[in-house]
């Protein structure tokens, strides 16, 4: 492969690797937010349930109105408790999905990773190619330089003549 080609895939693989680490850290980011939304809701279950199960252990006063109210808090706390423990559900949910994500972007950018150091690699062996060829040519015309005869090879092998 030529130079210029191998210098494109190794400013391509680098962009890509920037773009994938980008990404890398936006998973990780809303894996955090996915896992502080399930503590946060957990905690409002607990909460919820915590406040439901002492609300209807409460002795029931002897008029209607404060019966109907207290079941009234009472219904309503269960619905509360009802949607934080969904709110739990989604957001283990969410979080499950922010992990695979992330394992994702993970796999990705290291697979990029790989292709730079491959181009970066590649590169750096077409220019020690291109620096040996180079001392080689040196080497060959200094060595035609100090033989006058323009015969290749040095002039300590010369064979003579019987």
């Amino acid at each position: 492969m030529d130079e210029p080609k191998t210098r494109r895939r190794l400013r391509l693989a680098s962009r890509q690797l920037a773009l994938a680490k980008v990404t890398k850290r936006e998973a990780m980011a809303a894996l955090a937010d996915a896992v502080s939304e399930e503590s946060r809701s957990t905690a409002l279950a607990k909460r919820s349930r915590d406040l439901l199960h002492d609300y209807g252990k409460r002795a029931a006063t002897n008029n209607a109105y404060s019966l109907r109210a207290n079941a009234g808090f009472v219904r309503q706390l269960h619905d509360v408790a009802d949607q934080a423990g969904k709110a739990v559900k989604d957001a283990k949910e969410q979080a499950q999905w922010q992990v695979e994500s992330l394992a994702k972007a993970e796999t990705r950018a290291r697979r990029l990773e790989e292709q730079k150091d491959k181009a970066r690699t590649a590169l750096q062996a077409i220019q020690l190619r291109r620096e040996t060829d180079q001392l080689a040519g040196m080497a060959h015309k200094l060595q035609n330089s100090s033989n006058p005869t323009g015969d290749s090879r040095p002039t300590s092998h010369k064979r003579t003549a019987p």
